[in-house]
């Protein structure tokens, strides 16, 4: 039996250690970058030994991936607001705009997402990411029916673009302010909205009938 510490049990130790290594995990991955993190520099940033380390993840790429996860899940959180929210002109805007937001304003979280496409571990979970995004965007964003198949493939063409554009925009290979990143961003993804609409325009409009018809 582990008995608590100063009336803090062991899960809560646990849960707290884990933090701190996913935080050190970002901190190392900001300052050399995702080839260069070890398991010796994370323990080294949280100030914990190698055995906590181990304790919450059976090695590096474990700790990076629950890293990304951090970052992927500030992104699902910060447009869950905006998903069902107004016309899907201003939806498409705004779920763009905080996209870019949330990657801009960390640092560590922009490197990690800049980085992850070359590391197998990190880019099997981004396609993973892609692949719940696109479903929240062709259904509540772009307003298409979810269960189409070409709606879905429409859309991740959309995920996958902006996913690389957005990347090489926080690298600085992108000449273009946020505003203006944002507002090509959004262009696109509306014409293609517009676009499925007009060549697939009873699949738009059962799926528009289908929001509307109340639940039972």
């Amino acid at each position: 039996m582990v008995r608590p510490y100063r009336g803090v049990s062991a899960e809560v130790r646990r849960g707290d250690r884990r933090e701190r290594l996913l935080e050190a995990c970002l901190d190392v991955v900001a300052a050399v970058g995702v080839n260069d993190t070890t398991v010796d520099a994370i323990c080294a940033q949280a100030g914990l030994s190698k055995r906590y380390f181990y304790e919450s993840f059976p090695d590096r790429e474990a700790a990076l991936v629950a890293a990304l996860d951090l970052v992927f899940d500030a992104v699902r959180a910060a447009i869950a607001g905006v998903l069902a929210e107004g016309a899907p002109t201003d939806r498409v805007s705004r779920t763009v705009s905080v996209l870019v937001k949330t990657l801009a304003a960390d640092e560590r979280a922009a490197r990690l997402y800049i980085e992850a496409p070359r590391h197998p571990a990190l880019e099997e979970r981004r396609i993973a990411a892609f692949d719940e995004f696109t479903q929240l965007l062709v259904q509540y964003v772009l307003d298409l029916d979810g269960d189409d198949p070409a709606a879905r493939a429409a859309t991740l063409l959309v995920v996958a673009g902006t996913t690389e554009v957005l990347s090489r925009w926080l690298a600085g290979d992108i000449d273009l302010d946020e505003d203006e990143l944002v507002q090509t961003i959004s262009g696109v993804g509306l014409a293609v909205a517009q676009s499925f609409a007009q060549s697939f325009p009873r699949a738009a409009q059962a799926a528009k009938k289908a929001r509307r018809k109340p639940a039972r």
